[in-house]
């Protein structure tokens, strides 16, 4: 929604219409089928494990999709939980393993997913022409710095979380 548009405003078939010819004009309208207004939000549950109930994903932690880190964070808990479940299920581990897992999960969730997502969410919305010159600035030298180039990558496929988590006990 633009700034100060209602849902009902963003939602009239000929809002609808101009923000789709806006991006991708055509001749004629477009068939909508379907449309409704998606709020952005962003939650972590308090813990990954209770009992006999694990989070992961979506279900652990709901962000915007800018970016694509709920997903790129899913697989990330999915991976984790898959070595731990199994040392447990295999009596190699007490259910304890399963605590960590919740724990290191969760401060990715909240230290890099979150703040990432908040970040990329951010610049989307910046209209600022300055801001947005200075931060495509910096994303062009970020291109033209081989290492930093490295760290931006790291950060965004989250291998910067799973060197946190290590150290979460």
């Amino acid at each position: 929604m633009r700034k100060n548009e209602t849902p009902e405003q963003a939602s009239r078939p000929e809002a609808i219409q101009e923000r789709l010819q806006r991006f991708f004009p055509k001749t004629g309208a477009y068939d909508i089928a379907y449309s409704n207004v998606y709020t952005v939000h962003q939650r972590v549950a308090k813990t990954f494990h209770k009992g006999r109930v694990i989070l992961a994903g979506d279900s652990a932690h709901a962000n915007n999709p800018i970016g694509g880190m709920g997903l790129n964070g899913g697989i990330h808990d999915a991976i984790n939980l898959a070595e731990k479940l199994g040392k447990v299920w295999r009596g190699e581990a007490s259910e304890d393993l399963i605590g960590l897992y919740s724990r290191q999960r969760h401060k990715a969730a909240s230290d890099f997913i979150q703040a990432q997502t908040i970040a990329n969410k951010k610049m989307m919305e910046d209209s600022d022409p300055k801001s947005r010159k200075k931060r495509f600035d910096d994303l062009r030298r970020v291109g033209e710095d081989k290492e930093k180039r490295r760290e931006y990558m790291r950060r965004a496929q989250l291998m910067d979380s799973l060197r946190a988590a290590e150290t979460t006990i």
